[in-house]
């Protein structure tokens, strides 16, 4: 039985991952739609199961719900196509490429009484929501600085910056980390690959007393995801590429002892630096995109409001975060 009606738009490299997650959950009725039959077709050999359509108008004869994974370009003119069919949309990020799209769309679901969603897929990663509770329960201390790095080789986008690409997924994540409405103080950014398309961006921010620095490249030789957080008692570090202690909480710099408490051994040639003691919490692994994509199918098994407060990367999220890309976008013009 056809149980969630599920459709796919897009045939590419993000929505071969989707499938992939949605095969592991036993939901093997997927129908995808694609303009490159060439796209279908190879997504058909790797899964027999699917159900390929490269007739738009009998794709959507088959579906309720729907996945869109295209260029962020069209994100606007096919998710508004899907809204027109009184379907429940979950929209890879970033949503659109400016406000104004996204606030039509925000505003046409909540007219039609349809779920829109937001794929920011960190909200859904176990050790973002461990960080979460650890800054509501202030066990760092008073957060004076976060920084966030992400950085790796490709894939250079042609109709967006790094930023959008990259940042938005920590800004996303900040949001939701710290529940605060951050403003953007400055930006450095350098188009080395396309005019006007920024390859390397900084991003400073400040919340409250707390200064905020996001960097994001397509031009590094080694795959970077790091969080700093640094408050007054401890420190927080992520490092999502360290499988084996994703999270690490030093009290480095809570009281540094002085120099007669060294033993002899630790003064060498190599400069050392004392850490103090570390703490890595044991965090069971669950993978983002299957928590995501479980919770999509559960907002729309159970009917609730897209716009709900509880509901995780909603649309109203969405136009948090494309608020603070716009002011990158204008630091940048």
């Amino acid at each position: 039985m056809d149980k969630y009606k599920l459709g796919i738009i897009g045939a590419g490299y993000w929505s071969t991952n989707i499938i992939k997650t949605l095969e592991e959950m036993n939901l093997k009725c997927v129908h995808v739609h694609d303009v490159s039959y060439h796209k279908l077709l190879q997504l058909k050999k790797k899964f027999k199961h699917v159900h390929i359509y490269n007739n738009e108008n009998k794709f959507f004869t088959k579906i309720k719900n729907v996945i869109i994974a295209t260029p962020p370009s069209t994100h606007y003119e096919v998710t508004k196509k899907c809204f027109k069919k009184k379907l429940n949309v979950f929209l890879e990020k970033p949503a659109t490429l400016n406000s104004l799209h996204l606030k039509k769309l925000h505003t046409i679901s909540k007219n039609i009484n349809k779920i829109f969603m937001v794929g920011y897929i960190y909200n859904f990663n176990v050790y973002i929501d461990y960080i979460k509770k650890i800054l509501i329960s202030k066990k760092l201390g008073k957060i004076k600085y976060i920084s966030f790095q992400r950085l790796n080789l490709g894939p250079v986008r042609n109709d967006n910056s790094c930023f959008w690409d990259l940042s938005s997924h920590d800004l996303s994540t900040l949001i939701y980390m710290t529940k605060a409405k951050p403003r953007v103080d400055l930006v450095n950014g350098y188009s080395f690959l396309k005019r006007k398309i920024f390859d390397l961006s900084t991003i400073f921010l400040t919340y409250g007393d707390v200064k905020v620095e996001i960097k994001s490249s397509w031009l590094n030789p080694e795959k970077i995801r790091k969080i700093i957080i640094v408050g007054e008692k401890k420190m927080l570090l992520f490092n999502e590429m360290d499988l084996k202690n994703p999270i690490t909480i030093y009290d480095q710099y809570a009281s540094y002892p002085k120099i007669d408490k060294f033993k002899k051994s630790f003064f060498t040639p190599t400069a050392n630096i004392y850490y103090g003691k570390t703490f890595n919490p044991k965090i069971t692994f669950k993978a983002p995109l299957r928590l995501e994509l479980s919770y999509f199918l559960k907002i729309i098994s159970t009917k609730s409001k897209c716009n709900s407060q509880n509901i995780k990367n909603s649309s109203s999220h969405a136009l948090q975060v494309h608020a603070l890309l716009e002011q990158v976008d204008k630091k940048l013009s």
